[in-house]
């Protein structure tokens, strides 16, 4: 057994974070993977290009035969290589099994491939599991030590399920896609998961070029999140010169008014497994609810990883979360963001640490501007920049990462059709499909969530930055942010935006959160006041009411109680659903 030692205390770290998972900016620094041999069967690397240093590693049987290969950190060596796809498969499944931790599992990627996916299950949802190496057959790992290659955050590690693919970087080891046995290894942080299951999904074409696809989707709707129809909106406009993929299919499938308000990462997870029955795949899961707690730190989308699980449903992985805001736009926006992240694109720059994204033709941004005015950030139009605010652009690497994913039914040739969906693994602990909810009539309203108004189209500073994704993958505090950008007037500025009934709510109800948060003595009294006022005032949005409960928890706990008490007998049900989890504070 190699015990990757520089992992272990892993789920410590994973517990210690406020979101108790472990998302790609949480880590700035990760110490070099050390392996102790141990075992009668072994191959040894030598140095690879770019300093990976010497291994050890216990052989991995490979799927069509042993092979153990030979030396040298960029010989593709092995006479026993996995088995692959034989045809011009647009999207083809190699089920490695469970595979034991820390040794080299080889698989076949054939030629005119455009990408490959990786998904990694553990027994235990409980057990933290990650992807240490993802070799192509010549040069160095694109993940190496659960990060990618030369950058520092942990991404390829979590707890119970996590995925990895190729390309996620340009770089010459990562892109054009290497033909040939290509090389996989998991590890843990104590040494007590002995394997996991290992699933690959290899995106190809007849001739190695993209030829475009769409994306079927599944919308998982809490009841009076909003409508259907709302959500056609939406979705149309996501796919309006996203990449070369269209919009698919779109099914609308029941979702348990227990996830109207999903208020920790635990309940999130069980959000996402419950995908369980979707159906055919590959499909994005989109989970269209109320609210989400403040573990997430008032955003309004959250992707299941990056990459994240499109064809194998019921993982902690597979799919997207998000709450409208009103504006169908702005929500296009945020989903093209966070489907971004589950296709396998990072930030081009972090917000919390200095990391930049691993493609060469993204532009990045000083951490002292990001922290200061991201308006004056040269990536401040790219989709995933991390406060975007309606941004659409996206790099030709970028669009290469999407085009290598497993989110979309591909077309093989020019011309063609979208190949047809498949069925995913079933049985066990993936559930049957879940019927369909019965279509709404066209244009219905919800009678109880009260709608926002658009945000505006030429945003101030702090507007822009009250208004931004605030995206839950680049964890970091967006609201002092804000408060910066305020200044010594923070308190005034802010309360007046609170007040303005002809303001876009969700920048209301960010605002509300900075304005309780920074003001002291009378000042923080008043804020208090507003804010139980708001909260239990039943013309007053969703967004802000839900604000207002959260600032009176977080900032005067002693006086929440009463607040939650009166709304939650509210008629909405978001607000209600938000109050019965505070009533006990």
């Amino acid at each position: 057994m190699l015990a990757p030692t520089a992992f272990r205390g892993l789920s410590a770290s994973l517990r210690a974070s406020s979101a108790g998972v472990l998302r790609s900016s949480f880590f700035s620094a990760i110490a070099l993977l050390t392996l102790a041999a141990c075992g009668a069967t072994t191959r040894t690397e030598t140095p690879g290009t770019g300093g990976e240093g010497g291994e050890t590693w216990t052989a991995g049987p490979g799927v069509g035969g042993a092979g153990a290969g030979g030396a040298g950190g960029n010989g593709a060596g092995g006479s026993g290589v996995g088995a692959g796809p034989s045809g011009p498969y647009s999207l083809e499944h190699i089920d490695l099994g469970d595979i034991p931790l820390n040794t080299l599992q080889p698989f076949e990627v054939p030629d005119r491939a455009l990408g490959l996916t990786v998904t990694v299950g553990a027994a235990d949802l409980n057990d933290v599991v990650g992807i240490s190496r993802l070799r192509p057959p010549t040069g160095d790992p694109v993940i190496f030590n659960y990060a990618m290659a030369g950058k520092n955050n942990l991404a390829f590690a979590n707890y119970g399920w996590v995925g990895g693919a190729n390309p996620q970087s340009d770089g010459p080891d990562a892109w054009p896609m290497q033909q040939g046995q290509w090389r996989i290894a998991l590890g843990d942080d104590d040494g007590t998961v002995k394997s996991a299951h290992v699933d690959v999904w290899i995106r190809r074409t007849k001739d190695g070029l993209f030829h475009g696809g769409v994306v079927d989707v599944n919308v998982f709707l809490a009841p009076n999140s909003t409508t259907q129809n709302y959500v056609n909106q939406v979705l149309s406009e996501m796919f309006v010169d996203y990449a070369g993929l269209g919009l698919g299919k779109v099914t609308f499938l029941p979702l348990d008014a227990s996830f109207t308000n999903v208020g920790t990462y635990n309940e999130y997870r069980t959000l996402l497994a419950s995908s369980s029955g979707a159906g055919s795949a590959p499909a994005l899961n989109l989970f269209v609810i109320g609210s989400f707690g403040s573990e997430f730190g008032q955003a309004i989308g959250v992707a299941g990883g990056i990459p994240g699980s499109p064809v194998l449903h019921g993982t902690t992985m597979s799919g997207v979360a998000y709450m409208p805001s009103g504006n169908p736009q702005y929500d296009a926006s945020v989903l093209r963001h966070e489907v971004g992240h589950l296709a396998g694109l990072f930030h081009t720059t972090e917000f919390s640490v200095e990391e930049t994204d691993p493609l060469s033709d993204t532009v990045e941004c000083p951490t002292s501007v990001m922290q200061s005015n991201p308006d004056n950030c040269p990536d401040v139009t790219n989709t995933m920049f991390p406060i975007a605010y309606g941004a659409l652009d996206l790099t030709e690497a970028q669009k290469r990462v999407l085009h290598g994913s497993a989110l979309y039914r591909g077309i093989l040739e020019e011309g063609g059709q979208p190949t047809p969906p498949e069925q995913p693994p079933t049985g066990g602990k993936f559930a049957p499909p879940l019927p369909p909810l019965a279509p709404e009539p066209p244009f219905a309203v919800a009678a109880t969530r009260r709608p926002n108004k658009p945000l505006p189209a030429k945003p101030t500073t702090l507007e822009r930055v009250l208004g931004g994704v605030w995206c839950a993958h680049g964890k970091g505090d967006y609201e002092a942010l804000a408060l910066r950008i305020a200044g010594a007037s923070a308190p005034l500025t802010l309360r007046t935006l609170v007040l303005d009934d002809k303001a876009s709510e969700l920048i209301r109800a960010r605002a509300l959160g900075a304005y309780v948060r920074v003001s002291q003595g009378d000042e923080r009294t008043r804020a208090v006041t507003l804010a139980e006022t708001l909260a239990t005032q039943e013309t007053t949005s969703t967004d802000l009411r839900v604000s207002a409960l959260r600032s009176l928890a977080r900032f005067a706990p002693s006086r929440v109680r009463q607040s939650a008490a009166t709304a939650a007998q509210s008629e909405d049900p978001v607000v209600r659903a938000v109050a019965w989890t505070l009533r006990g504070k």
